[in-house]
C-alpha cells in the first residue's frame, strides 16, 4: 500500500496539514504515517522576572513544562488517529525525541509523498539536532508538499 508521511514538529497541531494529507490519501488510496518530532528538553525562554527566582524553581518549572508538552503531543497523536480513522484511512504514527535528519529520512523512506507545514521551522519543541525544513528537503529524496495554513 502507498503511504503518505506527515512530519509534525512539536506541540502545535497543524490541522491544515492533516486535512491535506487526508485529501491526498483518499485521491491515491494511500495510508498515512505521522511522524511527531520533539526536542529532548524545553528550550530556554529567557524569563527575566522575577529576577530573584531560585534555580530550583526554574528546574521544577522546566520539568513541568516538558511534561505538559509531552501530554499535549500525546493528545495530538490521538486526535489525528481519530480524524484519519474516521475517514477509513489506514494510519500509523511514531514519536521521536531528538531525532536527527538522517533518522527522519530513514523512518519515512518508504513513503511516496511527504507532507509538511510550510512554517515547519516556526513551530515549537524542535529537536535538539536542529532539524530544519531546508535540511529535510535536502536529505529526503521524495516529493514534499508544503502546506500553508492559508490554502
Amino acid at each position: 500500500m502507498k503511504t503518505i508521511a506527515v512530519i509534525i514538529n512539536g506541540t502545535r497541531l497543524p490541522y491544515h496539514v492533516i486535512h491535506y494529507a487526508i485529501k491526498k490519501a483518499k485521491e491515491s488510496s494511500s495510508g498515512i504515517f505521522a511522524l511527531f518530532l520533539k526536542g529532548k528538553q524545553e528550550g530556554s525562554k529567557g524569563y527575566g522576572y522575577p529576577s530573584d527566582m531560585h534555580s530550583t524553581e526554574l528546574s521544577f518549572f522546566a520539568d513541568e513544562v516538558v511534561s505538559e508538552d509531552e501530554s499535549m503531543i500525546t493528545d495530538n497523536m490521538e486526535l489525528i488517529k481519530q480524524m484519519i480513522g474516521d475517514e477509513g484511512i489506514p494510519y500509523q504514527s511514531s514519536l521521536k525525541t531528538n531525532a536527527s535528519v538522517d533518522e527522519v529520512a530513514g523512518i519515512i523512506a518508504s513513503a511516496e509523498l511527504v507532507v509538511m507545514d510550510k512554517n515547519f521551522d516556526d513551530l515549537t519543541l524542535m529537536g535538539d539536532n536542529e532539524i530544519s525544513l531546508k535540511a529535510l528537503k535536502k536529505k529526503i529524496n521524495k516529493p514534499i508538499d508544503l502546506v500553508s495554513d492559508i490554502s
